[in-house]
């Protein structure tokens, strides 16, 4: 880690499972200098991704945030943290990632028939739509306030092997995400805030060269002209 790198002195809020991109996006984002807070509903795989930075000479923090399960509460709960710990975010990252569906009896992947299609089909809908919608309303108070920052936002989908549910849901959430995405980005740009969207291929494993190839293109995206 260094305390010269590009995103020396700024803020970075990674939101996530807290591993796979999230965790790469945070060392990412730590070697560049950029002190990071990352949250999720995993108090654990966070607590790991923030040891890892601190391990390398980092600034890192946590905080167990599910929005998917508590919506605004946490959402408001997270950027808290972030400001009291190190200050406004001059970046997020939103990791919109989800483990299934897999059959709930036998772990296989196959729940086609058990009856869970439409709970999985909503679950997965809850995870990226409402739970990113929620994230960014909160996430761009404080950076709308100040006129500056920017907000990445990715999908992606591991395991989803059901028939209809995996790739069916993956390319709704997905094609929704990046019209909220497109949208909202449109509606800050005049407030001083970036919004993109990072985009990644459906069913990558975490831990394979592609998390961290698309935790630079975050990077990339978050620059500007003076990094």
């Amino acid at each position: 880690m260094t305390a010269t790198g590009r995103f020396a002195g700024r803020v970075a809020l990674v939101c996530g499972p807290g591993d796979g991109v999230s965790r790469a996006t945070a060392l990412a984002f730590a070697r560049e200098g950029a002190a990071v807070l990352v949250a999720g509903p995993d108090g654990e795989r966070l607590a790991g991704t923030a040891l890892l930075v601190r391990a390398a000479g980092g600034q890192a923090a946590s905080v167990v945030a599910d929005v998917v399960r508590d919506g605004s509460d946490a959402a408001a709960r997270m950027v808290a943290a972030a400001v009291e710990r190190f200050g406004v975010p001059d970046f997020v990252f939103n990791d919109a990632s989800v483990t299934g569906p897999r059959d709930h009896g036998t772990g296989t992947g196959t729940s086609t028939g058990t009856g869970r299609v439409e709970v999985d089909w909503a679950a997965a809908f809850a995870a990226h739509l409402t739970g990113l919608f929620t994230a960014m309303r909160h996430e761009l108070a404080p950076m709308t306030a100040l006129g500056r920052g920017v907000i990445v936002n990715t999908v992606r989908a591991t395991a989803c092997t059901e028939r209809l549910i995996g790739p069916g849901a993956y390319a709704g959430y997905s094609a929704a995400l990046a019209t909220l995405t497109a949208t909202a980005a449109h509606e800050s740009a005049a407030l001083g805030v970036r919004i993109s969207l990072a985009r990644s291929q459906a069913g990558s494993g975490s831990g394979s060269g592609s998390d961290e190839e698309l935790a630079e293109r975050v990077l990339l995206l978050c620059a500007d002209e003076n990094d």
